[in-house]
């Protein structure tokens, strides 16, 4: 059945985005470096970059899996601290692994906590970052609503995410290849086909950069922005508060 036909191809639900990562966790590195041609360092050092972080910076990562962008936010931006959070254990526990290896100012610690329901106080973070991770949130609003509530006056949303690219027949090759090769490399590399075609569905129903740009602002921050890299593939969104 097509896509267009079949529209839960790509939707997430707890219990299937839980189900994914804790599956794929041991190997989510290994297939994000093949996957993306190791562009996938080049985009979070891009993140890093615009999330405007300072020495006193307090950082809240969501979704954060294995850790990459928590430790690319350490290592490139050196924040005063940078909270690594997502609600699947499994993978937690690699980027714990990963941060035990890291010596450097920034003091990084984990905790496992939904991205839709934070157990944080109120205007407790300076910035809030997540990578390919609110595309996989069953309700997004949530997200938005609770990042606000945690961000300090001035503190700023930083999203990093899969997107449309906008020139149609470089959009047209990539579609292709999140069709056809992205499930065969999930199968090759994490011998999971199944969630591999559920991450290329979701990726191709995700809003369109100005739509994800709509979304904030009406869920209420301001300033909003987005800038492409690798032609659209991915967009790093900046919303504050």
């Amino acid at each position: 059945m097509s896509e267009a036909l079949d529209p839960s191809r790509g939707t997430p639900t707890t219990e299937r985005v839980r189900g994914i990562f804790s599956r794929i966790a041991p190997r989510y590195d290994a297939f994000n470096l093949v996957s993306s041609f190791g562009l996938d360092r080049l985009w979070r050092r891009a993140t890093v970059r615009m999330a405007g972080i300072t020495p006193s910076t307090e950082v809240l990562d969501l979704a954060a899996g294995t850790g990459d962008l928590t430790l690319a936010i350490a290592r490139y931006g050196r924040p005063a601290s940078v909270l690594s959070t997502d609600f699947v254990e499994e993978m937690l526990r690699v980027g714990k692994q990963k941060a035990a290896r890291y010596h450097g100012p920034t003091r990084i610690s984990f905790a496992h906590a939904d991205a839709q329901a934070l157990p944080f106080s109120d205007a407790s973070f300076d910035v809030v970052t997540i990578a390919f991770g609110v595309r996989n949130l069953p309700d997004r609003q949530a997200n938005f609503r609770e990042v606000r509530r945690v961000l300090r006056s001035g503190g700023r949303y930083v999203i990093l995410e899969f997107s449309r690219p906008p020139f149609a027949p470089f959009r047209a090759v990539y579609h292709a290849y999140l069709e056809r090769v992205i499930p065969a490399l999930g199968a090759l590399i994490a011998g999971d086909r199944a969630s591999f075609e559920y991450l290329n569905a979701s990726i191709r129903r995700f809003p369109s950069q100005q739509e994800l740009a709509r979304e904030l602002e009406a869920a209420g921050f301001s300033r909003v922005r987005w800038r492409n890299l690798t032609g659209g593939i991915v967009a790093v969104h900046v919303a504050e508060v």
